[in-house]
């Protein structure tokens, strides 16, 4: 059976690549972006599910225990027609939206109160320390869900218990740590933009003590 090319992959998975130029997915290689093909940046669900009906390749970042996803390279063509059936289907899907909309909210009511359960079963706070839990686990569930963040919280790649971890975990890291701090101080000292990226060897280091003081911060409470 012949395989198919690069171009014709339907949701091929690629990372940028090492270098800075182009892209790269494992078992492909180096590549660049076909001719004719656009990015599509995540955020308009419609159209990127209409485009990933066609050819496609899924721009990935990796990020703290898990993979995110930044957009879709596809066909300009591809793109074309899937804003042209937005427009098209625009007022539709607003009533369709509107009526849905109750149930929608409900059941988001509903997931927020069990995220904010489950972090407060990870954070596992002695009783007198109550009140300072459920007040990180409400600011850690608001900061975490907010429907199309691309936030840990909206991501199903993980068990409920998982997401509220590492939800909670980097909260803490902001809130109760040097972390941001930190940050901003050798932004400032740098002539360079400072990239909060990890291939950036001092945002590792910066971001491995804070995660340290975080489990420091977890132990003195629990």
């Amino acid at each position: 059976m012949t395989s198919r090319s690069p171009r014709e992959q339907k949701g091929l998975p690629i990372w940028q690549a090492r270098d800075g130029e182009g892209y790269w997915n494992p078992e492909r290689g180096n590549l660049r972006v076909p001719d004719g093909w656009v990015f599509v940046p995540a955020g308009d669900a419609f159209v990127t599910r209409e485009v990933k009906k066609g050819p496609h390749w899924v721009l990935l970042k990796r990020r703290k225990g898990y993979t995110g996803t930044l957009g879709v390279f596809c066909p300009a063509t591809s793109l074309d027609s899937a804003e042209k059936r937005r427009d098209e289907t625009a007022e539709s899907r607003a009533r369709q939206r509107a009526i849905s909309r109750p149930s929608r909210v409900r059941a988001e009511e509903r997931y927020r109160t069990e995220m904010e359960r489950a972090v407060l079963a990870f954070l596992a706070f002695r009783p007198e320390h109550g009140a300072l839990a459920q007040e990180i686990a409400r600011e850690t569930v608001a900061r975490a869900t907010p429907v199309g963040s691309g936030h840990v919280g909206r991501t199903r790649k993980f068990l409920l218990a998982q997401r509220a971890e590492l939800a909670a975990r980097a909260y803490i890291r902001h809130r109760y740590t040097e972390y941001e701090t930190r940050l901003v101080e050798m932004s400032e000292g740098s002539e360079l933009a400072f990239e909060r990226d990890s291939t950036n060897p001092l945002y590792r280091e910066v971001k491995k003590d804070a995660q340290r003081d975080a489990d420091e911060f977890l132990r003195r409470h629990r």
